[in-house]
């Protein structure tokens, strides 16, 4: 069975253009979500064997949540595919909890953020093509008053 067949059951006609990453069951409006569990989404896949989209083909990346629960090899993988499916000039944005945070430390999470790891991020081969537009961290996007940091990438 193709990876077409088995995963990509609600794709709309055409490219993806939009990618939420780890959508679970809130997926944001005009997004493609995927996630490894199955929430409804248009793809069942785990991005950690890659994303299952063409080269240089989609213009947004996002995600909110999710890459705190990679380990630092897992999220190294997982930005290169972004790099990889992501147009020249195209975005990814990502919201997670700040290391500040004490529930930053929920034990299902295998990775710690500040501004200071995206700014290093940018140096690792294979990701040294991102440029950052934003990194910063907030309270003001939640209803708990976690404090987040929120950071977007643009492909060059």
């Amino acid at each position: 069975m193709t990876f077409v067949t088995k995963f990509n059951r609600r794709l709309p006609e055409g490219l993806v253009s939009k990618l939420e990453i780890g959508c679970g069951e809130r997926k944001q409006k005009g997004f493609v979500g995927i996630d490894l569990r199955d929430c409804g989404q248009e793809i069942v896949w785990d991005v950690r064997e890659g994303i299952p989209l063409p080269d240089g083909s989609v213009d947004e990346i996002i995600s909110s949540h999710t890459i705190e629960h990679f380990s630092d090899d897992e999220v190294r993988e997982v930005f290169k595919e972004i790099y990889r499916v992501l147009k020249n000039g195209g975005t990814t944005y990502h919201i997670l909890p700040h290391v500040d945070d004490p529930r930053a430390y929920y034990f299902d999470h295998k990775t710690f953020w500040n501004e200071d790891r995206i700014v290093s991020m940018i140096g690792v081969p294979g990701l040294d093509g991102f440029i950052i537009k934003q990194n910063h961290s907030t309270t003001e996007k939640n209803l708990c008053g976690m404090k987040e940091l929120e950071f977007e990438l643009v492909k060059t």
